[in-house]
């Protein structure tokens, strides 16, 4: 693992942002200005790796300028059973490159690392997509104020993933994060990490 590199505020990894991205649908020009045609559209949230189900599709007429880039609703048979090649969000239209035989995420050089939250502290409407800071919520062993403003951590940026809620109040919540590959021990030796929503105006990290 490399050096843990140095925080900079306002900025998010573009990388990160942009594997979310892809995965978050494709900018299409919708509207009146083409064939309103039937194309699907995903309705549930589905990982990448995970079999696309019936329940997981639905079909909307749009009118696009280039259709070929969507899969149709034609082809709904077609498209039940495979498996998303990257995340898939609730409300994206589906594009056959995010369709495949297995996963092709993480991308290079990124990974996923599951973050377990203590009660209470999962940020209100956290949702896939998001870009995120995982900080630290203590140091171990107690240390002096000095020592801790000396060899306290850089938060770790990445975007969520999937987001698991406690099942009893007194539960952890678990939100699974993709972070530069690089940042994951970091991550690991977090004591009570915190998790906080970061502004869409955050754009990059070096």
């Amino acid at each position: 693992m490399g050096a843990p590199r140095r925080w900079r505020p306002g900025l998010v990894a573009l990388g990160v942002a942009g594997a979310i991205a892809c995965a978050g649908g494709v900018a299409w020009t919708v509207g009146n200005a083409g064939e309103r045609q039937p194309v699907l559209s995903v309705v549930r949230p589905v990982a990448a790796g995970e079999v696309i189900e019936a329940r997981d599709v639905g079909v909307v007429r749009l009118g696009v300028d280039d259709a070929t880039q969507l899969v149709l609703a034609g082809h709904r048979d077609a498209v039940i059973g495979r498996r998303a090649v990257v995340p898939l969000v609730s409300g994206q239209l589906l594009a056959p490159g995010q369709l495949g035989d297995a996963a092709g995420f993480p991308p290079d050089g990124q990974a996923l690392v599951v973050v377990g939250v203590e009660p209470g502290m999962l940020p209100a409407g956290l949702a896939q997509g998001q870009r995120i800071a995982v900080v630290p919520g203590a140091l171990p062993g107690g240390r002096g104020t000095a020592d801790a403003e000396a060899k306290v951590p850089d938060p770790v940026l990445g975007v969520v993933n999937a987001v698991g809620r406690p099942e009893s109040a007194s539960g952890k919540g678990a939100v699974t994060v993709l972070v530069d590959a690089g940042a994951v021990r970091r991550v690991a030796q977090m004591s009570d990490p915190r998790v906080a929503v970061l502004s869409t105006s955050v754009k990059a990290v070096s």
